[in-house]
């Protein structure tokens, strides 16, 4: 007895920490591995290049050469990044660096494209204004060492020079230098910028060789993508999205990839969403495994003070205290399929228990799960955001309720558990793998106890699985594609997945039609595509994806073709990753996606199906 109080005040304090012990030597020695070389590691800005583990970085600013408007934010343009103006337009970005592209559309009147190479353990950098207004402009590179590194920068000649305890790299331009005085911190070059110019470190180059070195990297990145055959436009968009929001945690010392760019100042550096990394990690295994790893080992390793895999993290190790859909044994199980490493199982599988175990000690009322909140009088809001679906209609009418010392839902969610059934599914497998047998017990114990629960939602009237409110033991009547999730777990029976499919996915009045799946059924009142009120979502799609797998294959295909189409045509059309659809009028214009981030990683999802499909997973 004594022993088991002091193994929980032990685990309870690591909990506080965020940590339930040191990092194996088998992860430090993988993050020390993975986090070299130069590549885009700054969120501030796309045009930060930066050099691990040096932490060197320099950023390519822009400033008009003639006066602007006092209060102009875009006057010294230093931080560029994807927003909803369209100025940014994201062209290419191997998911490792070695080759980018961006075209910045319409500042000052200038369209100005920016590429790089990597040439072993240099780098080098082609400017080229493909359109010119009146407003002339100089481009300043500006340089520095990153995360309090250590080093200083020098100003000698027409060059840079970053010097470190180790070694001194230069920073050169084939530009024509403007002597211009200009309020940075350290040294800096300025560049007169009306013709193409390189940035190059390492041995002297031309701007021949370097626009060489350019062509070669693109060729390189256009073959690689050719391999995909018909699918090859989204595999370039898989990669740039995924490539450009790829970032280093200087805290923790890890590649991960947060949603988008644009978010992480306000976040304090970067933020990871638990089942939006996860599925960034899915992405990242489509052709890159040590990425993919990274971002699924951070995540599960992630175990707030009451167990869960936490909802965000934030640096400094900040995590919250409650989490967001069980996704994570699907996706680390995936990647164990396709890369067959046992170690990757191992890092990950003690946070992936940990958090199974969490659902059913913190988030059960009246022996389902529900959504909640990890602490007294939380807001229905607070639910909402667990759940990951923050607008849905099937939340309107939600109250709280105490358990414990837990707030939740008086709702029982059918998505929910039926993705807790397929994380106890799938851990077992890798609990199998990993010869852990007991536990293979008791995840399928608990498989059988709610994949009973899920059944008993089920409604004869209806023809499909229903959420319950608890309190008065009736059904309610908002119809939502995660009514569709018992299919992913192969928990209906065989007729009941027929009246599913014929009663609600094939109605076009709920689901069914050229733009699929809206989030929330067309004939709802609520349904107007503004968040998950409508618009079509990667994550939720792939869901029904993997459920249609198990009972409709031709249905399943489908699904993949037409989300694959809505995918790549934003992609042609906008250099877009949507994070979100709109089920009424599809990727046309940008300006109809409601309230839409325009380069979200997981949107990304939308393709991935139809790369399953053809065997490219």
């Amino acid at each position: 007895m004594l022993f088991n109080r002091l193994s929980f005040l032990i685990f309870f304090l690591l909990g506080i920490l965020g940590i339930q012990g040191q990092d194996s030597p088998a992860y430090s020695n993988f993050n020390d591995q993975l986090a070299q070389g130069w590549n885009t590691w700054n969120y501030e800005s796309m045009l930060s290049h930066v050099l691990l583990p040096q932490g060197l970085a320099f950023n390519i600013n822009f400033r008009p050469s003639v006066l602007g408007t006092p209060y102009d934010t875009n006057y010294h343009y230093n931080k560029i990044t994807v927003d909803k103006t369209g100025r940014v337009r994201p062209q290419a970005h191997t998911f490792d660096g070695s080759y980018t592209d961006v075209i910045i559309d319409g500042w000052k009147g200038n369209t100005i494209r920016v590429q790089s190479a990597q040439i072993n353990e240099n780098i080098v950098v082609l400017v080229e204004p493909i359109t010119s207004s009146s407003t002339t402009y100089f481009v300043e590179l500006q340089a520095g060492f990153l995360w309090n590194h250590t080093g200083h920068i020098q100003k000698e000649k027409d060059q840079l020079l970053a010097i470190t305890a180790k070694d001194t790299i230069s920073i050169n331009t084939t530009g024509s230098i403007a002597e211009n005085a200009r309020p940075y911190m350290a040294s800096y070059l300025s560049i007169n910028s009306n013709i193409p110019f390189g940035v190059y470190t390492g041995p002297s180059q031309t701007l021949t060789q370097i626009q060489k070195a350019i062509q070669v990297a693109k060729e390189a990145y256009e073959a690689k993508a050719e391999a995909y055959g018909e699918l090859a436009e989204g595999y370039k968009a898989a990669q740039s999205v995924l490539g450009w929001n790829t970032l280093y945690d200087a805290d923790l010392n890890r590649v991960v990839s947060p949603v988008t760019r644009g978010w992480n100042e306000a976040w304090q550096g970067f933020v990871l969403f638990e089942w939006d990394t996860y599925f960034a990690a899915l992405l990242l295994g489509l052709d890159h495994k040590e990425y993919a790893y990274s971002n699924a080992m951070a995540v599960s390793k992630g175990v707030n003070r009451y167990g869960a895999v936490a909802f965000t993290q934030q640096p400094r190790n900040q995590l919250a205290d409650n989490s967001q859909p069980p996704v994570g044994s699907m996706v680390c199980w995936k990647l164990y399929e396709k890369y067959q490493e046992t170690w990757f199982l191992e890092e990950v599988f003690d946070g992936l228990l940990s958090w199974n175990r969490w659902w059913v000690n913190n988030r059960r009322n009246q022996g389902y799960l529900t959504w909640g909140a990890s602490w007294p009088n939380a807001n229905v809001q607070d639910g909402r955001w667990e759940s990951g679906l923050d607008n849905s209609p099937m939340y309107e009418e939600v109250e709280m309720q105490t358990v414990g010392n837990n707030s939740l839902f008086n709702l029982a969610d059918v998505g929910l558990n039926s993705l807790y059934v397929m994380d106890c599914q799938y851990l077992q497998k890798i609990a199998q793998a990993l010869g852990k047998k007991e536990i293979v017990k008791e995840l399928r114990d608990r498989e059988k106890e709610y994949t009973k629960k899920v059944q008993s939602l089920w409604s004869e009237e209806h023809g499909i699985f229903l959420n319950k409110w608890l309190q008065s033991n009736t059904f309610s009547n908002s119809i939502s594609p995660t009514l569709l999730y018992p299919l992913i777990a192969g928990i209906p029976t065989q007729k009941q997945a027929q009246t599913i499919l014929k009663k609600h996915y094939f109605n076009p009045d709920e689901f069914y039609g050229t733009y699929m799946i809206p989030s929330i059924a067309r004939n709802d009142a609520a349904y107007n595509n503004d968040y998950w009120r409508g618009a079509i979502w990667g994550p939720m799609n792939f869901l029904v994806y993997l459920g249609l797998k198990n009972y409709d294959d031709k249905a399943a295909k489908q699904l993949a073709s037409q989300s694959y189409e809505l995918f790549e045509e934003a992609w042609l059309k906008h250099r877009y990753v949507f994070e979100n659809i709109n089920a009424e009028k599809g990727v046309v214009a940008s300006d109809d996606q409601l309230n839409c981030d325009p380069y979200y990683h997981w949107g990304a999802l939308m393709g991935l199906m139809q790369f399953m499909e053809l065997g490219h997973y």
